[in-house]
Parts: C-alpha cells; sequence; structure tokens
C-alpha cells in the first residue's frame, strides 16, 4: 500500500502526493475510464507497469495489484472495458504501446495467471492507443503516419488508415462505438467510420496539433492543442471552433477532458506548468508548477486530477465552480 500524504496546501500546490522515487520517471499514467473499475491506475516507469487502486478512507491511499515488466520505455496505456475486479477471478486488460515501436496487451487475474501478447505493424512512435468502448477494436496512432484498428478477438490488424503527417491522438466516444476520431500533427482532426473505414468529418485549425480529446460527456465537444493554443470545438457547427484561447507559449503538451466534460487539464514538459479550464468559458480553475510534467489523467466520477511529474504523482481536487 502506497500512502498519500493527505496534508492540504493552499494554494496551487496539490492536495496529495506520493513518490516513486526508487522506481525512476514516470512516463504514462491512465486512470480507468470505466464505472465498474474506475479506481484503479495504471502508471508506466521505465521498466515496469504498475496496476494499482485508489482507496478513499479516512485518508487517501494506492494499493499495488500488479507489477509488470515491460522491458521497454512506454509511450502510452490504454485499459480495456474488459476489466473487473469486483468479482473473482479478477480480469485486468490493458495495452502498453512501447519505443521499440511494438504493442503489448497484457492480461492477469492478478494471483496467478497472466499472458502477455505483441502486435507489430507500426514503424516508428506509438504516440496514443485506445480502446473501443464495447472492448472490440483497439485503435494505435504513430509517426509512421497511419492509424492501425486491431480486432480484439485475436489482436489481428483489420484496417490500417493512412495520414497525411504524424498521428498525435486517438479517441473513441462512448455513444457511438463506430466513429473513432484521429488528429494529425499538421493540424487536421478526422473522424472515421470504423465499419466503412472512411473519413465522415473534418476540422482543421491550420497550426500544429500536439494533442486533442473527445469529450467524454459529449459526443459534439472536441478540445485540441495547436502551439499552445487552446482550442475548442463544437460537431454541430464543424467549419470553425467554438473558442480559442493562448495558454502558454511553448510548442508541444498534452490535454484531457475531464468526466462531466467542463474541465480540460493541460500539461507542457518544456513549460513546466499544469493547468485547469473550464471547457465552455476557458476561465482557468488551476495553474501549478512542476519541476517536470509528463501525463495527466482524471478519475471517472471524482474531481480529482492526476500529474505525473518526474518520479512522483500529484493530485489535485479540482472544483468546477
Amino acid at each position: 500500500m502506497f500512502a498519500l500524504s493527505s496534508e492540504k496546501v493552499s494554494g496551487s500546490e496539490p492536495n496529495y502526493v506520493i513518490n516513486f522515487e526508487e522506481a525512476g520517471l514516470i512516463s504514462v499514467i491512465h486512470f480507468s475510464p470505466y464505472e465498474s473499475s474506475q479506481d484503479l491506475l495504471l502508471i508506466a516507469f521505465p521498466t515496469k507497469i504498475l496496476v494499482t487502486q485508489l482507496i478513499i478512507q479516512d485518508n487517501v491511499s494506492l494499493k499495488e495489484l500488479a507489477q509488470l515488466h515491460n522491458g521497454v520505455t512506454c509511450t502510452a496505456l490504454a485499459l480495456s472495458s474488459e476489466t473487473s475486479i469486483s468479482t473473482l477471478p479478477c480480469n485486468v486488460v490493458f495495452c502498453v504501446a512501447g519505443d521499440d515501436y511494438k504493442i503489448r496487451v497484457f492480461k492477469s487475474d492478478l494471483a496467478l495467471d497472466s499472458s502477455t501478447k505483441i502486435l507489430s505493424g507500426h514503424s516508428d512512435y506509438i504516440n496514443d492507443i485506445s480502446y473501443d468502448p464495447e472492448g472490440n477494436y483497439l485503435a494505435s496512432v504513430s509517426d509512421d503516419n497511419t492509424v492501425k484498428v486491431w480486432n480484439t478477438d485475436n489482436y489481428k490488424c483489420e484496417a490500417t488508415l493512412f495520414l497525411t503527417s504524424p498521428g498525435t491522438a486517438v479517441c473513441w466516444h462512448r455513444e457511438d462505438a463506430s466513429k473513432l476520431m484521429v488528429a494529425e500533427k499538421i493540424g487536421l482532426i478526422r473522424f472515421y467510420n470504423v465499419n466503412t473505414q472512411k473519413p465522415i468529418l473534418s476540422l482543421e485549425f491550420g497550426k500544429p496539433l500536439s494533442a486533442a480529446h473527445w469529450s467524454p460527456s459529449d459526443s459534439q465537444v472536441i478540445c485540441s492543442l495547436h502551439l499552445g493554443e487552446l482550442v475548442v470545438w463544437d460537431l454541430s457547427h464543424p467549419s470553425l471552433p467554438t473558442n480559442s484561447k493562448l495558454l502558454h507559449t511553448a510548442d508541444g503538451g498534452y490535454l484531457k477532458i475531464n468526466a462531466t466534460g467542463e474541465l480540460v487539464a493541460f500539461v507542457n514538459r518544456l513549460e513546466g506548468y499544469v493547468k485547469v479550464a473550464m471547457v465552455n468559458s476557458q476561465q482557468q480553475r488551476l495553474c501549478a508548477s512542476l519541476d517536470l510534467p509528463t501525463s495527466l489523467t482524471w478519475h471517472f466520477r471524482l474531481p480529482l486530477l492526476c500529474v505525473a511529474n518526474d518520479n512522483k504523482l500529484c493530485f489535485w481536487k479540482v472544483s468546477n465552480k
């Protein structure tokens, strides 16, 4: 059990911090996006992945459920909706994109039975991976200018979609599992029908794009990050963004919308900040300086933001009021 400091600090300091100094740099973190496994948190270190469970009672703690040795640096994580730890036997299914351009699918009952399947096909760094809400497909996007869609029955590549530039983000929406959002570095966001493998809609801002996310609670809302500029899109009026605001001056960065769709959080390693803004008004709710922010993730139900800062996890309770 990893106990978190429960001492509250005023200002923009995190509410809780946990130190993994002996484990090394945290590259990627991922809270479960599903209600049934909402307290699971995956943490990627240089050569291993921790599967942990968030425990909230009188204080806050992380319980280690499994430790899997990956052998390569993780560039992206995704948890499958197959995952369940509420009944026995447990079933945890997640995949890890590595810097060897391969995807590893881990399955474990958190006891004696575990397996690993390696997916090959990309020829450059994999920047994002995502399971569809029904667990039928896994999508991966890469610097090799492709999106690959894998069938989870056998994890064979079912489709390869060719892009005009490196892919930076890929995302499904629980309201319509047949549609896939793909963001490209050139500044383009496309939506594909997975069944026909054809694009059905595109958004273009005209500036390089480092990150994009589809609002979990509203299938009409997209947030994207272009050279430090936060752009909000309404798919019912896709020709122009509804809002845009310059948030930082450095290129790059990573963003995620929270489960209720009201807040968007973003980090930029070069600038060393985590910021949270309202999606609709873009009013800032949090700005905190960090040493080396690498990744962030929202809890499925709680107003809890977790940010990987070098070898620490920092947690903020963020209000939308």
